[in-house]
């Protein structure tokens, strides 16, 4: 008599199989997704550091129509090439002062993270409410939602969790108790 497996066995054994496929695929999709949002905000944080330069030796920001990544050469030698978004290759969305487009005097840089559930993730703001993420000169008016409400950041200084106005130091957050990381020095908000 030949020993062999029923379909039962086999079964079982594909479906612990599919089952593990499953769980590994959501978890790497995750890191995945955090990957590119990290890279965004990198990208998005150089960007800044530029522009605020360009601004020092301008007086003006430059004009929405210079910050392209495709060729991204028009903020040399403050930045050799301006950051296309990781997983579309399109520019960020920038967004400045439309009552002087041609000398801005404030500015907004968005982006869409893919992870909701990080601490930065802002549901529906900027043009046509459809990012999640930003970065503004010192100057920029408050960003609202599409809820209406104002999106409000806040820092840790001195192991004390406090309001700031906009994210003007790094790390910043939205949470008005600062996701508990004021313990920790290392989480100071620095420029």
């Amino acid at each position: 008599m030949k020993k062999g497996m029923t379909l039962t066995e086999i079964l079982i054994v594909v479906s612990i199989i599919a089952f593990l496929f499953v769980l590994v695929t959501a978890y790497l999709r995750t890191q995945v997704f955090k990957g590119n949002d990290a890279k965004r905000k990198s990208d998005l944080n150089r960007l800044s550091i530029a522009l605020e330069e360009y601004e020092k030796d301008n007086n003006c920001y430059p004009p929405s129509n210079l910050i392209t990544c495709d060729p991204g050469t028009n903020l040399q030698p403050y930045l050799n090439k301006i950051p296309c978004d990781p997983t579309t290759e399109e520019s960020y969305s920038y967004e400045v002062d439309i009552s002087n487009p041609t000398c801005p005097k404030w500015y907004r840089i968005y982006s869409k993270l893919e992870n909701e559930e990080d601490s930065d993730y802002i549901a529906n703001i900027g043009p046509s409410s459809e990012y999640s993420y930003y970065q503004g000169s010192p100057n920029a008016p408050e960003v609202v939602s599409s809820s209406g409400s104002t999106v409000e950041y806040f820092g840790c200084f001195s192991g004390v969790c406090s309001s700031i106005s906009g994210p003007i130091c790094e790390p910043n957050y939205q949470i008005s108790n600062c996701n508990g990381q004021c313990s920790l020095l290392i989480n100071e908000c620095v420029n």
